[in-house]
């Protein structure tokens, strides 16, 4: 698997949104050079980035990222829908956090914004103050977007891919701890890129070295079993034969104009009363009556008409 890593210069007083266009610039171009399609790649971004400005500049790409408009929690559909049980419960296999998984394939994130999936994560507050989300009622609520299709990723999947394969450094963050490679150890900041670099790789070697030693298996992101639709055998079932009765028209009740008054044309048409040619625009199931009826009324000239 390829990967592209790019260096981003966090929060604060940084173009965040500027510097995000940038990398999506830089992902098209990789993406494109290893002749992957688009919708094969997936962006994970943190929650610095979790509102629906971003999700609009990051039209094309899918994507997995936090949210931080916690105000969708007010709304009267989500409130109805985490009052039911959850889709999904996960369990973090370091942390042991057991979280209740709410789907919206399709939730508006402002009045006027864009629309995506959004999965909410609920879980029991510690007596310690939540890093990440919100607290509301004893419960630490978070927000996951994307749009990776439901059928295809579960929200299960959806935050595995967050937490787990997405973000071991959470957890997993024996290279910071031991060689602290966010410290500034050069004068210029291609200096310091390249210092990071070496650092990764370094780390990166020891693991495959120290695998080589004391091999250990390998953890996996299992992903939701792939559903095979059933195939019929040929010759196990047997179609019933299906006949129609050649089409009659409506009798005419009451003075109305029956359907005897509407002359087919060769070319497909129906010539009307007032001989103006009615074309078919859909089929519906309805009356005779409320059939009639929209053929006439759908017609200017047959407003002298009586009601069909």
């Amino acid at each position: 698997m390829g990967r592209h890593f790019l260096r981003d210069s966090g929060a604060g007083n940084s173009d965040y949104r500027g510097e995000l266009r940038q990398a999506k610039s830089a992902i098209s171009a990789y993406i494109q050079a290893q002749s992957v399609l688009l919708s094969q790649a997936v962006i994970r971004l943190d929650g610095q980035y979790g509102n629906g400005a971003i999700v609009a500049d990051l039209a094309g790409l899918a994507y997995i990222m936090r949210g931080k408009d916690y105000d969708l929690l007010d709304l009267e559909t989500v409130q109805a829908r985490l009052a039911q049980p959850p889709d999904q419960q996960t369990t973090h296999p370091e942390t042991g956090t057991c979280r209740a998984l709410f789907d919206f394939p399709d939730l508006a994130l402002s009045p006027a914004g864009p629309r995506t999936r959004v999965i909410v994560a609920a879980h029991p507050a510690a007596p310690t103050k939540a890093p990440v989300g919100t607290t509301r009622s004893e419960v630490v609520y978070e927000l996951f977007y994307t749009v990776l299709p439901p059928g295809a990723f579960t929200p299960a999947d959806v935050v595995a891919l967050y937490l787990h394969r997405g973000a071991f450094e959470t957890v997993l963050s024996d290279e910071d701890k031991e060689q602290a490679p966010d410290r500034w150890c050069s004068h210029s900041a291609w200096g310091q890129e390249f210092w990071l670099i070496i650092a990764q790789w370094t780390w990166n070697l020891r693991l495959s070295l120290g695998h080589a030693l004391h091999p250990t298996p390998m953890r996996t992101t299992e992903f939701a079993a792939v559903q095979h639709e059933p195939v019929a055998k040929p010759g196990s079932t047997v179609q019933a034969d299906v006949s129609y009765q050649p089409p009659v028209w409506a009798v005419s009740r009451m003075g109305c104009i029956a359907g005897e008054h509407f002359i087919p044309q060769p070319d497909g048409t129906i010539q009307c009363p007032a001989g103006f040619p009615l074309y078919p625009q859909e089929r519906r199931a309805s009356t005779r009556r409320q059939r009639a009826c929209g053929l006439c009324r759908s017609h200017r000239q047959l407003s002298s008409l009586p009601n069909a």
